[in-house]
């Protein structure tokens, strides 16, 4: 019995390493999804004001018509936005950069939009593809009211 044994399991090892393959891991690119190739250009399409989950209002502030949002895809993770023709405040500057962040375990996007604050906050991505987005931030300790801010891509290098 042990001779078969040992025959079958040296017949699997020798099946099994007969038919390995070389593995090529392929790199993460979720995040290309925000910065394309190099860099990708969003603006701001429509805001959704929600209250439990129920979308309450949207608007569009004028303002933003014009602005734009950049995500660089280096290791430094650049951010910029720029302030079109319509600003928003009167002290508001036309360029603005940051860095950015994503978070996949969180789906977290960490990013500056000027008209909300001038420092980076946390959105939540709720949806993603080539050409949309949709980040939700929250404004409440609770977490029942908050802005969805949806984007479009306008540019990718």
């Amino acid at each position: 019995m042990r001779p078969l044994l040992r025959l079958l399991m040296f017949a699997c090892v020798l099946f099994t390493a007969s038919c390995s393959e070389e593995l090529n891991p392929t790199p993460y690119t979720y995040s290309q999804l925000f910065t394309g190739e190099n860099n990708k250009t969003w603006k701001v399409i429509l805001f959704e004001e929600t209250l439990d989950g129920e979308v309450i209002d949207k608007f569009m502030p004028s303002c933003l018509a014009d602005d734009e949002f950049v995500f660089y895809a280096n290791t430094d993770h650049l951010f910029e936005t720029t302030s079109g023709s319509r600003k928003c405040f009167t002290d508001e500057r036309g360029l603005t950069q940051d860095t950015w962040t994503f978070s996949n375990a969180t789906a977290t996007l960490t990013m500056v939009l000027p008209i909300l604050s001038d420092n980076a906050l946390p959105y939540i991505i709720r949806e993603l593809d080539d050409d949309d987005m949709v980040a939700e931030i929250f404004f409440d300790e609770t977490n029942t009211t908050s802005y969805r801010i949806h984007f479009e891509a306008i540019d990718e290098e």
